[in-house]
């Protein structure tokens, strides 16, 4: 029987330290991925004021518009339907006049049948009229 024997002399610990630094390498790339800051792109999210004080709760700083889904969405505040459908809803966020407009919250509630470009273009009127917008939706109740 032959003995197999290595030629290379003195190379294990070269081996190590490599193995070493790539561990290392390894264990840093792991901590910056599960980091806890948030990416610097994307949407800006941030908590909308609070409505309540001591005893009190103001309406007139919150309003819900809802959208029913079909061919041609129809849009209610509060319990009565927007005439004019989303072009009417420039009339009637004009009409809520206040000193500081992002202390108003729209509430948009819509179910998963309701197209989400109508969602989008609900949002970008409230938001360019300066107030905050809020969605609302039910879960699915498939398991």
């Amino acid at each position: 029987m032959r003995r197999i024997r290595s030629n290379l002399k003195g190379s294990g610990f070269a081996i190590l330290i490599a193995a070493g630094v790539n561990l290392f390498v390894l264990l840093c790339m792991c901590v910056l991925l599960t980091s806890y800051r948030s990416p610097k792109y994307g949407v800006n999210i941030s908590p909308a004021s609070s409505h309540f004080s001591i005893g009190a709760y103001d309406r007139s700083l919150s309003h819900i518009i809802t959208i029913s889904p079909g061919e041609t969405p129809r849009y209610f505040l509060e319990d009565r339907e927007i005439p004019g459908g989303l072009n009417g809803l420039d009339r009637q966020l004009a009409e809520w006049d206040c000193h500081i407009p992002s202390r108003v919250t729209v509430i948009i509630v819509c179910d998963e049948a309701v197209a989400v470009g109508s969602v989008q273009q609900l949002a970008d009127k409230v938001l360019s009229h300066g107030f905050t917008c809020a969605l609302y939706g039910r879960p699915s109740t498939d398991e």
